[in-house]
């Protein structure tokens, strides 16, 4: 879990610094905790907000759990972290999520925040494939989160950070020991563990 920093771009200063981590969060666990934590030492943000999605437009055959079943659990997993909080804007709409116009809506709702958009190597990766990615360029900055010996390159026009740390837990492994009935689940918040397990 160790960290390294790289920025390309020096931003402006006396703005609210914003950090957006979108994700399912299905379960949320300790390594998002962690990368957000990390993000936000990187590029000294004043707070980060957890952006769970209605539908992920690159999971759309796999739907997660509810959306307020998903906003309870990361309410309860931010519960000691005074800079973090939960956004709603995306599961308070109808299908998939598109991140361009997402941050358009914070940014009219709270104008002249300095944004900063969190995000996996893998997405960085694929960014060209998103939907008007260069207008979410427009607004944010990127920081991207690498693994240890994982490479990205920088993208003419997009403002990037690059910090390197990593985390071995899994949603997937959650949700599967969380069906399994499995107790004392790695890497998984007890609050929210016995959340899940309460909600159907």
């Amino acid at each position: 879990m160790t960290e390294e920093i790289h920025s390309s771009h020096v931003p402006a200063s006396g703005r609210k610094r914003i950090g957006i981590f979108g994700g399912s969060f299905d379960p949320v666990h300790e390594g998002h905790i962690h990368l957000a934590t990390l993000a936000k030492a990187a590029a000294d943000l004043d707070e980060v907000w957890f952006l769970p999605c209605q539908i992920s437009p690159h999971k759309l055959a796999t739907p997660p759990s509810s959306g307020q079943k998903r906003v309870e659990a990361l309410q309860l997993a931010i519960r000691d972290l005074p800079w973090a909080r939960v956004d709603r804007t995306e599961i308070e709409i109808d299908g998939p999520s598109y991140s361009y116009q997402t941050l358009t809506k914070l940014d009219q709702k709270f104008p002249g925040t300095e944004w900063f958009w969190v995000m996996g190597g893998d997405q960085w990766r694929m960014l060209s494939k998103w939907m008007h990615p260069e207008k979410l360029a427009e607004l944010a900055t990127f920081i991207v989160m690498v693994r240890n010996g994982e490479e990205v390159h920088s993208m003419p026009g997009y403002r990037m950070r690059v910090v390197k740390g990593s985390h071995p837990a899994s949603s997937t492994s959650i949700r599967e020991a969380l069906a399994r009935n499995e107790q004392n689940i790695p890497y998984l918040d007890p609050e929210v563990d016995r959340f899940m397990r309460s909600q159907p």
